[in-house]
């Protein structure tokens, strides 16, 4: 009998195609101004007019993505100027005009961010739906829809109304389920949220964020496989390799939880920390999504080196729940590294 394909899939972000009438914090860094450019979170401005520019581009991302192997792709984030805020501009409570000065990820970067003034609630329910059936009208291969989990927005906007940290998640934890919900029953199959503060932020993740994550999918019904992402965090530009990253045994310490935790996957990095693949033996419910590609340096990997990264991986977990993807989103490549690097990723995990 054959043995089963690996399958794979990206995370998040692309590099966005020039005529995108977006501004991301990756463009900012591309250009040497930095991830903390607050021009990027402020002046966030679209039209009806644009949309046949989103359309081409979620057309084009999703085109490179399914050419490279890809089985189960993500419209690129091509409609937002950062994964977290997008998702802010369609709720009641935050401010965009009246940034506040904050200091994120353990003191890695200082930037200006949107603030919460008010009682947090879903402005715009549903705005979720539109975008992923604009990405999916596009491709014959179920395409992921993405949202921020409430850790982490809490951490990358600046909290000038609650201060109650668990009360907080709560509500942002509402607004999510009610994307979710809206994406489930519009058909969407994949929905991952995104919380990379976990691995920064463990106490808060064990004792309020995996209850948010939770409240998150509540609801969800079975035809949606139901992904959670934790990576250990961007550095503030290509190859700087002296940023400031979460401590990937933050994994060990999570993975407890996170088997027990309703939900179906989990996506860690590996290519750039280079996990005890150990680890992967705490994972005995979950499918693990596996960071075989590097996302902030340059370097193509060679098809032997991450073939044999899965192979090794696969001497801890069973085949049918392992799934191969980059370590994160791929905003901060150009585009042509960002194919390279998805076809080297995709030819392994057919080869593992």
């Amino acid at each position: 009998m054959a043995t089963p394909k690996l399958l794979t899939t990206t995370i998040g972000s692309f590099p966005k195609p020039s005529y995108v009438p977006v501004r991301d914090w990756f463009d900012a860094s591309r250009d040497a101004t930095g991830m903390n450019d607050p021009t990027v979170t402020k002046n966030y401005e679209v039209s009806p007019e644009d949309e046949p520019l989103f359309v081409r581009a979620a057309k084009e991302v999703l085109a490179i993505q399914v050419n490279a192997g890809v089985d189960i792709p993500t419209d690129g984030e091509v409609r937002r100027e950062n994964y977290i805020h997008y998702h802010c501009r369609h709720l009641a409570g935050f401010d965009f005009d009246s940034l506040e000065n904050r200091i994120l990820r353990d003191g890695a970067y200082e930037t200006d961010l949107p603030a919460i003034r008010g009682e947090v609630s879903s402005a715009e329910p549903g705005y979720s739906v539109h975008d992923w059936k604009a990405a999916q009208d596009q491709c014959d291969r179920p395409v992921k829809a993405t949202l921020p989990g409430p850790l982490t927005i809490m951490d990358t906007t600046a909290d000038c109304h609650y201060n109650d940290r668990p009360a907080l998640n709560r509500k942002l934890a509402e607004t999510v389920n009610r994307e979710v919900l809206a994406l489930a029953e519009a058909g969407c199959r994949y929905i991952q949220v995104d919380e990379p503060l976990f691995a920064r932020q463990v106490d808060d993740a064990l004792s309020f964020g995996m209850e948010g994550l939770e409240r998150c999918f509540h609801g969800a019904p079975a035809s949606v496989t139901r992904i959670v992402h934790m990576c250990c965090g961007y550095p503030e530009h290509l190859d700087d390799e002296v940023y400031k990253k979460a401590d990937p045994d933050s994994y060990f310490q999570l993975a407890k939880a996170v088997d027990a935790a309703a939900f179906d996957q989990v996506s860690i990095e590996d290519a750039h920390c280079k996990n005890d693949l150990t680890l992967l033996e705490n994972y005995r419910s979950k499918t693990v999504i596996l960071g075989a590609v590097a996302v902030a340096r340059s370097r193509v990997e060679p098809v032997d080196e991450i073939a044999g990264r899965i192979t090794e991986a696969l001497a801890h977990i069973d085949r049918d729940r392992l799934v191969v993807a980059p370590d994160c989103g791929l905003g901060l490549l150009t585009p042509d590294l960002a194919e390279r690097k998805l076809r080297a990723m995709c030819e392994a995990a057919a080869r593992a």
